[in-house]
């Protein structure tokens, strides 16, 4: 056989020389470097694979490729088919969530128009331009203004014009409470919450307050505009004080200044 390169490494090449031998002078025997690579493939176990190897006596083996299609590659794939088909089922729920949302707030707000009214939806909706609440509670219905930080009353009115500036708060605003269950201003109508005690309420903390001039005032419920109108006032009205009736005279110092117009707990 001509040349070292036509046979295959590992091969005896005693063999293929006697081989040759008996071939007519014409003809040669060549055979392809990459013979081995022409191997029938077929299925094979890798239980029987191993078995054979062990077997062979060969010490050597030169495996070029070996194609493994077994269960773990089905187990792959199902595991990536179940991680689809959550995403697609966690979009599916998140759909027929936001649908389902969708028709409880459609549920609530018939609800809420049917039995609540819409009157006081609308006048919750008016009144927290300013800042106002609705506060249910046994006692009555209450529209209220909560102030954070408070705020300090530091003037005091009188109905002749004389305007008091305290040096320091005389008390601070925290909360007021309107009941508009109330069809006028009464008193009882009105509660203050403060930091100590408003000279204009009974009690120090939290207390009923004088209503002065604003006795007898509709509470007009069928007019939001108006009754924000009225809860402004009375929110100006508390955040100074009314010498006039007063529960207990202020002791802070203050300068006095006189103002042309006379003042009304009513701002009128």
């Amino acid at each position: 056989m001509e040349g070292n390169s036509l046979n295959p490494p590992g091969i005896n090449k005693s063999f293929f020389t006697r081989l040759n031998a008996n071939q007519p002078n014409d003809l040669k025997f060549e055979l392809a470097s990459d013979s081995l690579k022409n191997v029938l493939a077929k299925e094979i176990k890798f239980k029987d694979l191993n078995e054979r190897l062990l077997k062979s006596r060969q010490e050597k083996v030169l495996v070029k490729e070996v194609f493994l299609e077994s269960e773990i590659e089905f187990v792959n794939s199902l595991k990536q088919l179940k991680s689809i088909f959550k995403e697609e089922l966690k979009t599916a729920i998140e759909k027929v969530n936001d649908l389902y949302q969708s028709e409880v707030l459609k549920l609530q707000k018939i609800y809420k128009s049917e039995v609540i009214g819409d009157a006081l939806l609308d006048i919750v909706n008016t009144i927290s331009k300013s800042n106002w609440i609705l506060l249910m509670k046994k006692s009555g219905i209450y529209a209220y203004k909560y102030y954070f930080p408070p705020f300090d009353v530091t003037e005091g009115y009188t109905e002749k014009g004389t305007v008091k500036d305290y040096e320091e708060p005389v008390c601070s605003l925290r909360g007021i409470y309107v009941n508009i269950l109330h069809p006028a201003i009464t008193n009882g109508s009105i509660l203050l919450a403060t930091d100590g005690q408003h000279p204009n309420a009974d009690k120090a903390n939290f207390g009923i307050a004088c209503v002065g001039t604003l006795e007898k005032r509709d509470i007009p419920l069928d007019n939001p505009q108006e009754l924000l109108g009225l809860l402004n006032e009375i929110e100006t009205c508390y955040q100074s004080i009314h010498l006039d009736s007063c529960y207990y005279t202020p002791t802070v110092k203050f300068n006095i200044r006189k103002e042309n117009e006379v003042w009304r707990a009513t701002g009128t």
